[in-house]
């Protein structure tokens, strides 16, 4: 067996922000949209790279409770210039969790948060 792609699908209410904010920041297009209850964005570079959002009282979360957003979740996305990334994140008013910075172990990055309430790594390898 080959893992072809993995998509995290993530409870949410928010599926215009969450498009708009994905479109906007990292170039994702709407893949799949089916009956408001699910929408998938993709890159537009690479199909591979997709997030799906999903209602909380969708039968995909088995009857769990997915009504307090995202907890204990932490989305890296590796980018090619994460100083563009970081300057194109104020100028769409995204609110930054941590400012950027380098870090010893090679990497400079800053965390932001999306429209879930969802907690976005963004880096680079120094």
């Amino acid at each position: 067996m080959k893992v072809v792609r993995i998509v995290p699908n993530l409870a949410s209410e928010a599926f215009v922000g969450s498009r708009d904010f994905y479109s906007a920041m990292f170039d994702f297009e709407v893949s799949v949209e089916l009956d408001d209850w699910y929408l998938q964005l993709m890159s537009a570079d690479d199909r591979r790279f997709n997030i799906g959002f999903v209602k909380p009282d969708s039968e995909l979360f088995a009857g769990r409770d997915r009504s307090s957003g995202p907890s204990g979740v932490v989305l890296t996305f590796h980018v090619d210039d994460v100083d563009e990334a970081y300057e194109r994140a104020k100028r769409l008013g995204a609110e930054i969790a941590a400012e950027i910075r380098n870090e010893g172990h090679g990497q400079r990055h800053f965390l932001m948060v999306d429209p879930n309430g969802l907690l976005l790594n963004v880096m680079s390898n120094i």
